[in-house]
C-alpha cells in the first residue's frame, strides 16, 4: 500500500496513446503534448479498436481517450483492458455528461473541452503521478515476504496508514477506516475495496490483507472476497453448506466451496439447522 507519493517532472522518454475520432481534436491534443515535451513519443488513433491495439502493443504510460469515438466509448476501452494492460487515463469530452461515470472508473483525469494548456498540464501531471504509483506499487506487490527478525521476534506488517486502507477512485487517494470497509475483492493484480456502495482500486493481495484484517473482524469467505463480519445484516443458507450475506450496504456476497466449513465453523452455523449451543 502507499501512503506517499513523490512529485516529478514528465520525463521526455514518456509514451503516450491519443485517440479520438476527431482530426481537429486529435491534432490539438498532439500539439499539446508536443509543447510540454518534443520528444514524447506520441501514438494516435483514430477509433476505440485501434486505441486498445495501440496500448495491448506498446504499454504506454499515459493514454489520452475521448469519452465518444466512432466505434465504441473511452469507458468501453477501460474496461476492455485489465488492470495490468490499463495506462494512466485522461478521459476527454465536450461537456459534463460523462463526469459522474468518469469518476466512478478507472480513469486518473476527466477533461472537458476547451480546456486551457493550464488545465491540460495538470491533468497530464497527475496522470504521470498516477502512473508512477502504480508502477511502485507493483514493485512492492513483487517484494519476497518479510522474515521474522531474530532480535526481537516480530515483523512489522503494514496495512496502509493506521488501521486504514489506502485506496483510489478518479485519480485520488482515500484513506479508508477499514471498520467501514463493507468487504474486499479480488480483482487480478488489484483489489476492490467496497465502502458503502463506493469502489476503490488498490494494488494488493488478499492473501496479505488476510491476517492484518482478520483481528479487525474480516473473514474469508471465498476465494475472491474478505468479508468484514460486523458490516453483515444477516446470512442466508443456500444449501451444501453454503451461505449468502446481505450488509447493511444491501450488497450480497455468497461464501465458497473450500471455504465455507471455514466461515460456517467460525460463526457456529451448524449444516442443517439453528445455531450451535
Amino acid at each position: 500500500m502507499l501512503n506517499t507519493v513523490r512529485s516529478s517532472v514528465l520525463p521526455t522518454s514518456m509514451r503516450i496513446v491519443i485517440a479520438d475520432s476527431g482530426a481537429a481534436d486529435r491534432a490539438n491534443l498532439v500539439a499539446l503534448c508536443r509543447s510540454r515535451s518534443p520528444s514524447m513519443e506520441l501514438i494516435a488513433a483514430e477509433s476505440g479498436s485501434r486505441a486498445l491495439r495501440m496500448i495491448r502493443g506498446s504499454r504506454p504510460d499515459i493514454a489520452l481517450l475521448a469519452c465518444e469515438l466512432d466505434d465504441m466509448t473511452g469507458f468501453d476501452v477501460l474496461r476492455a483492458l485489465s488492470a495490468n494492460e490499463r495506462p494512466a487515463t485522461i478521459l476527454v469530452a465536450a461537456d459534463e455528461r460523462h463526469a459522474t461515470e468518469a469518476m466512478s472508473s478507472a480513469a486518473a483525469g476527466y477533461l472537458i473541452r476547451p480546456f486551457s494548456e493550464q488545465h491540460f498540464s495538470r491533468a497530464l501531471h497527475r496522470a504521470y503521478s498516477h502512473a508512477q504509483r502504480a508502477q511502485w506499487m507493483a514493485a512492492v506487490q513483487e517484494k519476497p515476504a518479510p522474515t521474522m527478525e531474530e532480535d526481537d521476534g516480530a515483523v512489522e506488517y503494514s496495512l496502509g496508514f493506521g488501521d486504514r486502507l489506502v485506496g483510489e477512485r478518479a485519480g485520488r487517494l482515500y484513506f479508508l477506516p477499514s471498520a467501514d470497509v463493507d468487504f474486499v475483492a479480488a480483482d487480478g493484480n488489484y483489489i476492490r475495496i467496497h465502502l458503502g456502495g463506493e469502489r476503490y482500486l488498490s494494488r494488493d493481495a488478499l492473501n496479505r490483507l488476510s491476517p492484518l484484517l482478520a483481528p479487525m473482524g474480516f473473514m474469508r469467505i471465498n476465494r475472491s472476497v474478505l468479508l468484514n463480519m460486523r458490516r453483515v445484516r444477516f446470512a442466508e443458507r443456500e444449501g451444501g453448506g453454503v451461505l449468502a450475506f446481505v450488509l447493511e450496504s444491501g450488497d450480497r456476497v455468497t461464501s465458497s466451496a473450500g471455504f465455507r466449513l471455514e466461515a460456517g465453523a467460525s460463526l457456529h452455523v451448524m449444516r442443517t439447522r439453528g445455531i450451535r449451543r
